[in-house]
């Protein structure tokens, strides 16, 4: 049986370190310990960058986004927690050529805490991949990644926070001009509870194979938890990651498709084909994975 909602939302509070806010008047509600915030943009051909900001006094832990409508053919070049961590900042655009009319989704999930978390930050100018490393004893609760490249000539196919949750790594697939790749990281240190035990873990998807674009991949689901950060990593001809989507207290979701793909299915209410536990992993193949803080009593 699945924990209460509210419940899982006072654990995952009490794990990050979060503050109450001030009493609130007999008649209003006080403020939620950890947020969801989304926004999306017009529907257009041109060019989106979507703000979404988190409620005053808090953070943002994670960053999430999807294009709407493209059919594979807007990409994803900035998925972003601000410097201060007070807003997320998703970017795409299409391929020359392309006139599809397509809408962009940000997320952020905030949260009202007692220390910060910190942002880190690498880049390079002429690499295909780069990492960010989180300081001991913090771990990485969200990830994302900005490229300053044609995207004709470049795609996000690698977004994947480690094993320890201590450092995310971002791959590019292309060739042609370059330009800065960064990879972002959000820190934070993680409290235990008295009473409670935390297991701070990677969470993956079965990958997802076979023909069909776009896939969808989900988390595999918790029973007690929060789910911050979502990653994936694609592989296939022509393949790249253009969806992200945060769920807290659910099993996040990663989605791909192809630059070459013909229309498909929308994000992220589609259902994707699963291989079975036991079959092998065939080529093309899409697997998320994301950043959860479990726990137990």
């Amino acid at each position: 049986m699945k924990a209460a909602p509210t419940m899982r939302v006072i654990v995952a509070a009490a794990v990050l370190g979060a503050v109450l806010a001030p009493a609130a008047p007999a008649a209003a509600l006080p403020d939620p310990l950890v947020t969801l915030e989304q926004q999306t943009s017009v529907t257009s051909p041109d060019p989106k960058t979507v703000v979404v900001s988190c409620p005053d006094d808090t953070w943002v832990f994670a960053v999430g986004g999807w294009t709407n409508h493209s059919s594979g053919q807007a990409l994803l070049t900035r998925l972003e927690p601000a410097a201060d961590l007070r807003t997320g900042i998703v970017s795409a655009r299409l391929r020359s050529g392309n006139t599809a009319a397509f809408s962009l989704t940000a997320q952020v999930i905030c949260a009202r805490t007692v220390v910060a978390p910190t942002r880190v930050a690498n880049t390079t100018v002429q690499g295909s991949s780069i990492e960010a490393a989180c300081p001991k004893p913090t771990v990485m609760l969200g990830f994302g990644f900005a490229m300053d490249r044609r995207v004709d000539d470049w795609r996000l196919d690698e977004l994947l926070p480690d094993g320890d949750l201590s450092q995310v790594s971002v791959n590019i697939s292309g060739s042609g001009p370059t330009g800065a790749l960064t990879a972002y990281g959000i820190c934070h240190t993680v409290v235990e509870p008295p009473g409670t035990l935390i297991n701070l873990y990677r969470a993956t998807s079965i990958p997802v194979t076979g023909q069909t674009w776009p896939k969808l991949a989900a988390l595999l689901p918790m029973t007690i938890g929060w789910t911050f950060g979502v990653g994936a990593t694609v592989r296939g001809p022509g393949s790249h990651l253009d969806g992200f989507q945060l769920r807290p207290l659910g099993e996040g979701v990663a989605r791909a498709d192809r630059v070459s793909a013909l229309p498909g299915l929308p994000f992220p209410h589609a259902q994707a084909r699963m291989v079975g536990l036991l079959g092998p992993a065939e080529d093309p193949s899409l697997t998320t994975q994301g950043a959860r803080i479990g726990t137990m009593h």
